[in-house]
């Protein structure tokens, strides 16, 4: 398939630019026929690393091999693989290898390396979709957003669970001025939006849902909409991460249609009470789309 061949393409580009001070990801997402912003939260969602962390995983994986079995001074591979000290280098590779450069070059040892990506359509038996394409109005919504691009995360699902968890950011909470599981309260009944666009991501209820009106206001564009949903009762943290890898894995290989941003809507169905919400939560994802 075109897709897949496009995807390979351009991580041939990244490897071959591996070592440059700088690689072009518009160049590597124009070799894919994606823009720069959904190549690389596509690239997240399929390898589960951001792609500035994918090439640093690789420069260091590439470093391992030279220090093994090269005679280059560590300091050189570390300004080859772009760092300003051998210290820095030293402690970038100790994180992903559990081992110092230097001792690493005369026990050896065990490695955590990172071979190149690659893009391939593996069938593990079918996977029912519940899915249906929508014409979404322009919708108003209020929330909270944080940064996830440069930030440190580990991946999209570490950001969502402290944003979404009470004990650590609550942002629910500031949303609605709430709690989960408070007696007599529907405060968190209905829809719930989790907007992933421009290296951020956002919790926001509709305008009219938000009883504070002090938050950050953005509006999801009119237009068509892919709309996947799940069953009730799963978790968030389990379902999303699935639901993206069915529909960037199975259905947009193969689909009539394209990605016409790099938006993703997350969109939450909730109950307040934790009966309630554990019987008949679901969630979906809205992306919005184009004929190829």
């Amino acid at each position: 398939m075109d897709i897949l061949k496009n995807l390979n393409a351009s991580v041939e580009y990244i490897e071959a630019n591996l070592f440059a001070e700088k690689i072009d990801f518009a160049e590597a997402a124009k070799r894919a026929c994606l823009s720069a912003d959904f190549f690389m939260r596509f690239f997240s969602y399929m390898t589960g690393l951001t792609l500035n962390s994918y090439i640093r995983c690789r420069r260091l994986t590439v470093a391992a091999e030279d220090i093994r079995n090269m005679g280059e001074r560590i300091i050189d591979i570390a300004v080859k693989c772009g760092y300003e000290s051998a210290d820095a280098f030293s402690r970038a590779f100790a994180r992903q290898h559990g081992i110092t450069p230097s001792a690493y070059r005369k026990n050896g040892g065990e490695l955590k390396i990172y071979p190149p990506a690659s893009f391939h359509i593996i069938v593990k038996g079918a996977k029912k979709m519940n899915f249906r394409i929508i014409e979404l109005a322009e919708t108003e919504v209020l929330g909270i957003s944080k940064q996830f691009e440069g930030q440190g995360f580990k991946n999209r699902e570490e950001l969502r669970n402290i944003m979404w968890s009470d004990y650590l950011d609550d942002v629910p909470g500031q949303i609605c001025f709430g709690k989960w599981n408070e007696p007599d309260s529907a405060a968190f009944d209905g829809v719930w939006y989790g907007i992933w666009q421009d290296g951020k991501y956002m919790i926001a209820r509709a305008k009219d849902d938000a009883v504070n009106d002090k938050l950050e206001a953005r509006k999801l564009p009119s237009g068509t909409y892919a709309a996947f949903k799940t069953e009730c009762g799963g978790y968030a943290w389990e379902e999303f991460p699935k639901l993206f890898k069915l529909i960037f894995d199975s259905w947009l290989p193969s689909s009539e249609y394209k990605p016409k941003s790099d938006l993703a809507v997350e969109v939450l169905h909730l109950w307040t009470d934790r009966e309630k919400r554990q019987k008949n939560r679901y969630y979906e994802v809205w992306i919005p789309v184009e004929l190829k």
